[in-house]
């Protein structure tokens, strides 16, 4: 009976042992070490308890049968207890690799962390608030998170954990920060001297203030812009200013093309008088004439041309420019300006139309070269040629010219 209450003690231990435990992989094994106990306790009962159990079975045993009876359950137990063990050792085996696999990937895993922090970290310390002065110099910067591991699980490290885990790489970054924020300063000071050199360099310019600019050389430079711009505003148009040049009566201009029979293209050095003519072939038009002119550079019969040609109605065609000669009066045509006047009469008398317009004509030519009227010649004058036919024979009618032309002046 004391045996009896032994055993169902013991496996009540074990089934608690083996309940608290609740490790599946021993559970065999206690099985097995129970049994082995139970066994052993047998083997070892006294003589008489021996007999006592012998005679509750109905008959003697034998030594040898005793023995076999208590060998057979110790070796199947031995056994289970070996392949528990085996098993064992392959299941710590198994976790042990699995284990290690799983902390390579981690070290794999934190290396290129690591890595990546460091680019991180070079990139986000140049993000310095410089404008509004927040930052002061040897906090940390920051920067932007690493997201969680999703083989490990790992946790987010923050910019200021990865200084502290290495403290070299911090200083190196602190060390390019400052010395990129040096650079900064004195770019920052350079652009203020010279927005400041600019700025007294204009206001100087703007008052004008002559000894200084004078005794710097800038002086002469802006007598010589203003000059310049003088110069511009009063432009040149065919050896005239273009104000004077605004102010000649209405007329068209079509220059003949450049040819040595009616243009040659020769500067005019001076104007020292103005020179009428008649076109010698009454009831023909301005435009008629000026084709004449032009027909010259083919048919090469004369050398023949003027500045002005005025049409019996009043129209007046500039043929060559003020600044140019014109073949009209053989040997005045490096200092004289001609004019043809077309008529219908064959007294050779000019319309009214015509008249009025080369009397404003004449007046703003003398005007514009400072001439009077003792300057405006017959083309008579000079060479004796009757032209213009009616003011050669009608010498009255002459003086009249010149006085309406001296009453438009005034």
């Amino acid at each position: 009976m004391q045996a009896q209450e032994r055993r169902a003690v013991q496996r009540k231990q074990d089934l608690d042992v083996i309940s608290v435990r609740r490790n599946p992989y021993l559970v065999d094994f206690e099985e097995e070490r129970r049994l082995r106990r139970a066994a052993n306790e047998s083997f070892r009962r006294p003589s008489g308890q021996a007999a006592a159990g012998n005679r509750r079975t109905g008959g003697d045993v034998s030594g040898r049968s005793r023995r076999r009876s208590v060998e057979v359950p110790d070796v199947r137990s031995r056994k289970a207890a070996e392949a528990g063990d085996r098993k064992e050792r392959r299941t710590l085996e198994s976790t042990d690799q699995r284990n290690r696999r799983v902390a390579e990937v981690a070290n794999r895993e934190d290396h290129r962390f690591v890595r990546e922090r460091d680019k991180r970290s070079y990139e986000s310390l140049d993000l310095i608030d410089i404008g509004h002065g927040r930052r002061r110099a040897g906090k940390s910067v920051n920067r932007p998170v690493r997201p969680a591991q999703k083989s490990t699980g790992r946790q987010v490290r923050t910019a200021q954990g990865d200084r502290k885990q290495n403290p070299a790489a911090a200083g190196k970054l602190a060390k390019r920060r400052r010395r990129k924020q040096r650079i900064r300063r004195k770019l920052m000071a350079a652009a203020w001297v010279l927005c400041i050199f600019l700025m007294g360099w204009l206001f100087l310019l703007k008052k004008g203030n002559a000894s200084e600019l004078e005794q710097s050389g800038a002086g002469q430079l802006i007598a010589d812009i203003q000059e310049g711009e003088q110069s511009v505003s009063s432009t040149i148009i065919q050896g005239i200013s273009s104000d004077q040049y605004a102010k000649h009566p209405a007329w068209t201009e079509d220059f003949l093309p450049m040819n040595v029979y009616s243009r040659p293209g020769e500067t005019l050095p001076a104007v020292k008088d103005i020179f009428v003519h008649y076109t010698a072939n009454p009831g023909t038009s301005a435009a008629q004439n000026h084709s004449y002119f032009e027909q010259q550079k083919d048919m090469h019969e004369a050398s023949v041309s003027a500045h002005f040609i005025i049409g019996y109605e009043g129209e007046i065609i500039q043929c060559v420019p003020l600044d140019e000669i014109a073949y009209a009066v053989q040997t005045r045509n490096y200092d004289s300006i001609s004019i043809e006047c077309c008529y219908v009469s064959e007294d050779g008398s000019f319309t009214k139309a015509t008249y009025d317009s080369l009397i404003s004509l004449l007046a703003w030519l003398t005007d514009t070269y400072g001439l009077d009227t003792d300057h405006i010649l017959r083309h008579y004058d000079c060479g004796g040629k009757k032209c213009p036919l009616y003011y050669t024979e009608h010498e009255d009618a002459w003086v009249q010219l010149k006085a309406d032309v001296a009453a438009r002046q005034e």
